[in-house]
This record gives structure tokens, sequence and C-alpha cells, in this order.
């Protein structure tokens, strides 16, 4: 598999931690004490510090997941120098959606006039992006689409931040509300030539008995979810409900363990290792347990905050364009996720020049 674009977008407005605790103080006092909002900054202070949040982009007036998006992918498509009719395969890959049917991925077959893709969503919260990349990978292997894009507009941030608390105990599912950011990422993938191999393998594991750690509820969420979450209070639809302690907790050291049961990742002997960015301090303890070398590792909570399934492709497409992602570089991704998911993969990279990013 070759990459033959891999771009990003961010939408202009930075939110930083001082903006986010003054809206945080400001909503929640109608409802606390002001001793308890004393503790709830203390407590929001020591999230941002511990997960490495500084500031988070979220879209000013006037921009719309669809439009950034859609730039992201005209940019893949001039990148990589190919036409809209090259596309064989859309796949959009990420949490991210204005509708549950039609797949989201129709709306970027049009808007990028993709009239001969086909198109279709993968949807596995945070781990969507790398989902789709097997997916991609499987696809070409057997010759049925020979050019792929990937596509995913990571934008309810804005929507699920939910500044007010009614009361202390909702912090601990409502915190990783506040470490969010948003992006769209566009990703162009075909097959190497023959005879050419990139050795992608990833592997994948889920543990379902913990779906109820991280996630965001739909009208009639209690008859399809099966399972009565701990969280303060009825969960209302689109709410972002994230235990955040117990997820990390779980999240890391299924992941770890996940990694220490599949020692060909370990011995793939990685150039650069990508992962998800939900705290910079929870990946450095994965980091340190699974004895990789720091400096191989891109920390990117601090630049621009949790951007769920776009995390990756984006720290990716920075590292393209600054040079750091070159031709013939082997890369890790590792994910942990709500499901609980946890992703391993690696590959030899082909892809863009510095020049051509």
């Amino acid at each position: 598999m070759k990459f033959l674009a891999i771009e990003h977008s961010f939408p202009t407005r930075e939110v930083t931690n001082e903006e986010v605790q003054a809206r945080v103080r400001e909503s929640s006092a109608p409802h606390l004490s002001p001793s308890e909002l004393t503790t709830v900054e203390g407590l929001v202070e020591a999230c941002f510090a511990s997960s490495g949040t500084t500031v988070r982009r979220h879209r000013a007036p006037g921009e719309t997941p669809s439009a950034l998006a859609a730039d992201a992918g005209r940019r893949a498509l001039a990148s990589a120098g190919l036409d809209p009719l090259d596309i064989d395969l859309l796949l959009y890959a990420g949490i991210g959606r204005g509708v549950i049917e039609p797949a989201t991925a129709t709306t970027f077959q049009d808007l990028l006039g993709l009239r001969r893709a086909s198109a279709f969503d993968v949807l596995e919260a945070c781990a969507s992006w790398v989902r789709a990349l097997q997916v991609a990978d499987a696809f070409l292997r057997t010759g049925r689409y020979r050019t792929i894009m990937i596509v995913n507009a990571e934008f309810g941030a804005a929507d699920v931040y939910r500044y007010e608390l009614r009361s202390l105990a909702e912090f601990a599912h409502w915190h990783p509300t506040v470490t969010l950011g948003e992006a769209a990422t566009a990703t162009i993938v075909t097959a190497q030539p023959p005879g050419e191999d990139d050795g992608f393998d990833a592997d994948f594991r889920t543990h379902g008995e913990a779906r109820d750690l991280c996630f965001v509820p739909l009208p009639g969420f209690d008859a399809y979810f099966a399972k009565k979450p701990a969280a303060a209070g009825e969960p209302r639809p689109l709410q972002f409900v994230s235990f955040g302690l117990s997820l990390m907790e779980f999240g890391t050291r299924k992941l770890i363990e996940h990694y220490r049961e599949e020692p060909r990742f370990e011995e793939f002997k990685a150039d650069l290792v990508f992962g998800h960015s939900a705290s910079d301090g929870a990946s450095r303890h994965v980091v340190a347990e699974c004895g990789i070398d720091a400096a191989k590792y891109r920390f990117h909570h601090a630049r621009h905050a949790n951007t769920v399934a776009a995390a990756i492709p984006v720290s990716m497409s920075e590292a393209v364009r600054d040079g750091e992602l070159a031709e013939g570089d082997r890369v890790l991704l590792m994910v942990a996720s709500a499901g609980i998911t946890t992703a391993l993969a690696g590959f030899v990279f082909h892809g863009p020049r510095k020049d051509a990013a």
C-alpha cells in the first residue's frame, strides 16, 4: 500500500485552557457552591496537566465540517496529482456525522465529485481511521479497487462541549469532554507495484464489556445499549459520556497487554510510532511499559488536543510536512479507543515526498 497523499484541515478558532475554565465556572455557578467551584477548577487543571492539554481548535462562525473536510480532500487530490474520477472507493472513517443514514461517505463523494467511487462508512470510535486503513489494504490486495480515499471530519467537540456541571458527581464522566479538539483529514492510498510489499499488518481486539466507559447515546439508547451506565443522572441524546480515569486505566492496560502478546510488532523495529492523542500522559505510560524509545513516539495532544479518529492521520500529515516521516520509514500505529478497542498496525511507509505535501 502506497500513500499518495495525506492532508489535514483545522478550524481557525483556538480555544485555550483559560477560556474553558472561565466558561466552566460561569456555567456551573448556578448549580455549585463557591467551594465546589474551586474544587472543579482544581480538578480541571489537574486533568489538563495529566493529559498535556494546552489548546484545541474549534469551528469559528461560518466554518462547517463539510467544507473543512472537502478542503482536505481537494488538497489530497491535488497533492497526489489525481482527478476525482481516479478514486474507486471512498471510506468515511470517524464519529462526526450529521445523519445516521445514509453513509456520511456519500456527502463527500458528492462534494469531491468522486462519481466513479463507491462509498461507505467505517465506524469504530477513535480507532476508525486505523480500521479503515486495514479495510483499504484488504481491498487493494484483492485488486477490487486501485485508488482509495479515506476522509474523516471530527467536528463534534463544539457541539458536545458542556461547560455546565450540575454536581461534582458528574465530573467523573464529564472531564474528557473539555480535552476535545476538531480536525478533518483526507488520505489517498493505492496498491504497491507487483513484487513490492509494505508488509502492512494490523491486529485489533475489542472488549465490549467496557463499552459503557465512553459513549455518545442516541434516542432509544437504553433499548440498544443493554447496559446501565454509572453516570450521574440520565445521559441525554448526543451527550458525550466518558469516564476518563477508568477509560484510560482500562484502555492503556489492554493496549500494553496487546503489544506484549503480539511480539511481531516489537520485532518490527519501528522508526516512528503514532498513537491516539487522547492524552500525552497516557501515551507516555504506554511507551514506557512497552519499552518503546520515547524519541520515536510523536506526542501530539499538546498541539491540538484529542481530535478523535483524526488524531493519527493529522499527526502523520504533519510529520510528512515537517520531513519527519519519509520514504522507507517503518511505522507503528497504536490505539486504545472506546469500545474498548485496541489496535496495532505496522508497515513500511511509501508516500509523498516533503516537497509534495
